[in-house]
């Protein structure tokens, strides 16, 4: 029994929160193996529990409710004697279906609880065409009974090939009751896949109200550019100086210092052939180490497995850490690995050559001899 608790320990972690990775997680066809093994494994112990309760059940055959009506204890003793053994004729078989259904809804709900904010990507099959892949922004706010959506990026091609535009797409909460820590300035990042580069674009206004708050005309900037490797070992090297919304263009950008963040995720692999992403993206110090973590994917809805909840915290120390391109720049790419979940739940092909580049398995590292410098 203590060996088919593990096993149901590691299926249930990795189909619904496989961070940190594990050999169970490694891909689709990994996970459908050990849950295949497992149903087996189950049903040989359901099977033999099974036979030890008919085996108590000859051996008293007393029905529960009528057995030593006068005697409490019995009654209950019995019961709880048939709880067990019922408890453990299903959990070995069912178990895992049954353990996983509940972890799932919780995870989906509470994992991003002790955040600040949070992403709903939204994804779509590639080959589904008229679809779009949206970021959906939210924040945890004390005061409130419900997170509240603030507004919606969305990532598209913009040539049917390697190069990608991940753009502010909508507002759902009026700008001026957005927080200031939580107003996107960076509205468009593009990406070249096949070079590993984005740069972009941050939107700022030329006039001031009363207030000091940045509203009225607007004008673009260029306010960031980076590398990445999309390989096993998820990298980033980004260079931006992305300003808060009170932030006129007029002081722009001596107003902002530039800042320079290198990411990564512990261990190797984030994006498994046949699984949603899954990875928890660290600052990486001077000495080469990991520390803040930046954000972690929580979980799949269990309705709708195209959706992926992202827990955000930001950089350390940083104003707009939420909004800042350490969260934007790494949420783009997920959301195109999600996508190509998408299309593996739709029964269709991988997302290719498009998706060629955003390799996040082993197999992809090997192919590109390990992370750029």
């Amino acid at each position: 029994m203590v060996a088919d608790g593990w096993w149901i320990y590691y299926y249930v972690q990795s189909n619904v929160d496989p961070i940190p990775s594990h050999v169970v997680g490694k891909s689709a066809e990994a996970i459908n193996a050990f849950a295949g093994m497992m149903f087996i494994f189950g049903f040989f112990w359901s099977l033999v529990h099974a036979f030890v309760g008919r085996a108590y059940r000859e051996a008293d055959p007393d029905d529960v409710c009528c057995a030593d009506r006068d005697t409490v204890l019995g009654v209950l003793g019995r019961i709880l004697a048939w709880s067990v053994i019922l408890f453990l004729i299903i959990m070995p078989f069912f178990g895992g279906w049954i353990v996983e259904r509940s972890v799932h809804s919780h995870v989906w709900s509470h994992r991003c609880d002790s955040f600040p904010a949070f992403v709903i990507l939204d994804a779509n099959p590639p080959k589904n065409t008229t679809a779009v892949n949206v970021a959906q922004f939210f924040i945890n706010q004390p005061s409130s009974s419900k997170p509240t959506q603030l507004f919606t990026y969305e990532i598209a091609s913009t040539d049917n090939g390697s190069n990608w535009r991940f753009s502010l797409q909508s507002w759902q909460t009026p700008q001026e009751s957005i927080p200031l820590p939580f107003y996107p300035t960076l509205q468009s990042i593009h990406y070249d896949l096949g070079n590993q580069t984005m740069n972009g674009n941050c939107t700022l206004s030329t006039v001031a109200n009363a207030t000091h708050d940045a509203v009225g005309n607007t004008t673009v900037v260029p306010c960031m550019s980076g590398t990445f490797d999309s390989g096993a070992h998820l990298f980033f090297n980004i260079t931006s100086a992305v300003p808060l919304n009170n932030t006129l263009s007029t002081s722009y950008p001596a107003a902002t210092p530039n800042v320079t963040a290198l990411l990564a995720i512990p261990g190797n692999g984030w994006a498994f052939k046949g699984h949603q992403p899954a990875l928890q993206l660290q600052e990486e110090q001077p000495s080469g180490s990991l520390g803040n973590i930046v954000l972690r994917t929580a979980t799949t809805k269990l309705s709708d497995k195209t959706q992926l909840k992202v827990c955000v915290a930001g950089p350390l120390d940083r104003q707009g850490a939420t909004v800042q391109p350490e969260v934007l720049g790494p949420i783009g790419l997920i959301l195109l690995s999600q996508a190509n979940y998408a299309g593996v739940l739709s029964q269709l092909v991988d997302f290719e050559p498009d998706m060629a580049d955003i390799d996040g398995g082993e197999e992809g590292e090997r192919a590109r001899g390990g992370r750029g410098g």
